[in-house]
């Protein structure tokens, strides 16, 4: 079965007793063409009904469901950042911390920085680097990305950039195991992953590495990020420092993923983009 997943002949929905498997194929019965301007629109689009949300996300999902004509236009709002006071402030609640840390849990957090990394290195390197890519639309399965990482052969009929992005996040995972000491909330390791995921990636090489020089737009949705490669700066140090304070590393975490998203400091490299 695992074997099917990781040649994406078959997808799987879920977990535990209720997971269910799908052939890959199927997706193509999820298409639907919509009366209104006859564009053909996938079952990706939809949030997947297995999740269950609460009452108010419900609400927000049926808001941002709406035409982009129906919805109120917002900016970057700094009082997010403002008010969020680094172990005083929590994202994530006591109960959810706490399971989160015994299941993340190695038994190895007396040892110095990087053991643990190192130790599952090679499971790393292939897993992190084809989740990480897959997310961003890479159509690279798991064996493609094994051949490519532990014997340098790239996928037959794949686009060279997705094999690009593919050695890049290798790249990137290798800067973060083998630079424990150096490695922080900062400038020089946001920097830095962003320059080797971005490289070869980027209509304009200039872009790797450095803030983000002119106005985004994110396809599908009212929120217009920040502009002004100064303030973004300004900003991107402040939530750095909060970040390096914050004591609970799945806070940490999740305080990162809300944050660097939100102010957008850097442009994207996604493979979507070339297609």
């Amino acid at each position: 079965m695992s074997k099917l997943i990781c040649n994406d002949t078959i997808i799987a929905i879920g977990a535990g007793r209720s997971r269910k498997y799908i052939a890959a194929s199927s997706q193509q019965d999820s298409i639907t063409t919509t009366q209104d301007n006859n564009v053909d629109e996938t079952i990706a689009d939809k949030f997947p009904a297995y999740v269950p949300l609460s009452a108010d996300s419900k609400d927000i999902l049926n808001y941002i469901e709406q035409p982009l004509e129906a919805r109120t236009p917002v900016g970057y709002q700094r009082s997010l950042i403002d008010d969020y006071e680094p172990n005083v402030s929590f994202y994530l609640s006591e109960p959810i911390r706490r399971q989160l840390a015994r299941m993340g849990n190695t038994g190895k957090t007396s040892q110095p920085a990087g053991t643990y990394g190192r130790d599952i290195l090679s499971r790393l390197l292939i897993d992190l680097s084809w989740a990480s890519s897959h997310l961003e639309g890479n159509s690279y399965s798991r064996l493609d990305t094994i051949e490519l990482i532990e014997h340098g052969k790239a996928a037959a009929g794949k686009a060279n950039i997705e094999t690009q992005m593919i050695l890049n996040h290798k790249t990137a995972i290798e800067l973060l195991v083998d630079n424990p000491e150096s490695i922080g909330f900062n400038r020089y390791t946001i920097l830095n992953l962003h320059s080797i995921l971005s490289e070869n990636l980027l209509p304009n090489p200039f872009d790797e590495g450095r803030i983000r020089q002119h106005q985004v737009d994110i396809g599908k949705s009212v929120f217009r990020p920040l502009s002004g490669d100064v303030l973004i700066a300004k900003l991107l140090d402040l939530l750095l420092s909060k970040a390096d304070l914050i004591a609970d590393p799945f806070e940490q975490s999740f305080f990162m993923m809300v944050h660097i998203p939100y102010l957008q400091p850097l442009i994207k490299c996604r493979v979507q983009q070339y297609y």
